[in-house]
């Protein structure tokens, strides 16, 4: 009698498993051994790919600072002109993964790998933020604080309940986007977001 054939998985679909994970139960959920039950695969398979449990919680990390940011980045800079980047900046905050990023961060404070990824991407997406907003026209004396608040409404509002609660988040950051647009020449035809 012949096994049958596990089906073929590649690693953005144990990294995609283990967004989930994290989205559903925190780092705590984040197991080899759950992220292949997700899949429907043994743990062989997973080791198939990544040389060991820790090289595939590194490689989901790496996949995270380095391909998923930057790709949420480059959605951005697709806008056409600086005040559609802003808005697009508000649409991507708004529907971003909050439960897995609030997951990474909470597994940054145990892990000196995540740590030393999630300073990196904060840096990365701050400074992104800071020059969306210079490009809008923000002076520069307000456009580092204007993203340093925004930055902290974001991650703010990952830490203050055990799930996000989308439609806080959501009155937040339409509340501090009016403020943002007050500060942009021009901005008064800018659309308000759909909820």
């Amino acid at each position: 009698m012949t096994r049958p054939r596990e089906r073929t998985v590649t690693p953005a679909d144990y990294f995609a498993a283990a967004f989930d994970l994290l989205a559903e139960g925190g780092v705590g959920a984040l197991t080899t051994t759950d992220v292949c039950a997700r899949l429907g695969v043994t743990t062989g398979s997973l080791y198939h790919h990544f040389a060991s449990g820790a090289a595939f919680y590194e490689a989901f990390i790496d996949h995270w600072e380095n391909t998923v940011s930057p790709a949420l980045r480059r959605r951005v800079d697709r806008a056409g002109n600086p005040t559609e980047r802003v808005e697009a900046l508000f649409q991507t905050a708004a529907s971003g993964n909050h439960n897995a990023e609030k997951a990474i961060r909470a597994w940054a404070n145990s892990d000196p790998m995540v740590a030393a990824a999630q300073r990196r991407v904060d840096k990365a997406r701050e400074l992104h933020l800071t020059n969306a907003y210079l490009a809008a026209g923000i002076p520069a004396a307000h456009a580092a604080i204007l993203a340093r608040i925004g930055f902290a409404i974001l991650i703010g509002s990952q830490q203050l309940d055990a799930a996000i609660d989308r439609d806080r988040l959501s009155d937040s950051l339409n509340e501090y986007r009016r403020w943002v647009l007050s500060y942009i020449p021009d901005a008064s035809t800018a659309s308000t977001p759909r909820r």
